[in-house]
């Protein structure tokens, strides 16, 4: 009977010490960011998540992703989204896991998002508009990255969000998740 009990006592403590396993919603779509030796599954999930809440939110009356994008972009890369009324439970679940993978910290002064993370460092690396990517390692190399900068130069990204996966990825990282630390679906 003992040994019984210690199995079951030990697989108590286990499960409790356990962070929640996310529930993966768009496992079955196109896995479009795949960086070496990462939770490329938690990448994926983090964009399509993002897109799903920024069209739900877009007032447009076309609903498309591009302009979903060039209505979110602006306010989003400057943080004053109302992000509580975009979010939901499953984007803030997102948002745990990438804190717990240290994609997302929480002692950021200007960002939240950790630029020397692997996966963000892949990201960045495969952005494909030239510009983009130059200028954001620039500001990174002398620490001065912001995504305050961003706003204005990525407005006319929304033309191309449904093609450059990875610039997708990094303004769902650095404009929407690093921003929804620290924030509940019920703090307004």
């Amino acid at each position: 009977m003992k040994p019984f009990l210690l199995i079951i006592l030990t697989t108590l403590v286990l499960s409790c010490n356990k962070t929640p396993k996310l529930d993966y919603k768009y496992g079955d779509k196109e896995q479009l960011i795949i960086c070496a030796n990462q939770n490329n599954a938690l990448l994926n999930e983090a964009l399509y998540s993002f897109e799903e809440d920024i069209l739900k939110s877009n007032p447009s009356p076309t609903k498309t992703l591009n302009a979903a994008y060039a209505q979110y972009i602006y306010k989003g890369m400057l943080g004053t989204m109302p992000y509580t009324k975009i979010a939901n439970e499953h984007s803030l679940a997102i948002r745990d896991q990438l804190i717990t993978e240290g994609i997302i910290n929480t002692t950021g002064a200007k960002s939240n998002l950790n630029y020397e993370h692997p996966a963000v460092q892949c990201i960045i690396n495969k952005i494909e508009t030239e510009d983009i990517k130059r200028t954001i390692n620039a500001l990174l190399e002398v620490n001065g990255m912001d995504p305050g900068l961003f706003s204005s130069r990525l407005r006319n990204f929304g033309r191309e969000a449904a093609k450059s996966r990875y610039e997708a990825t990094f303004i769902a990282l650095d404009s929407y998740y690093q921003n929804l630390v620290g924030i509940s679906l019920d703090s307004e």
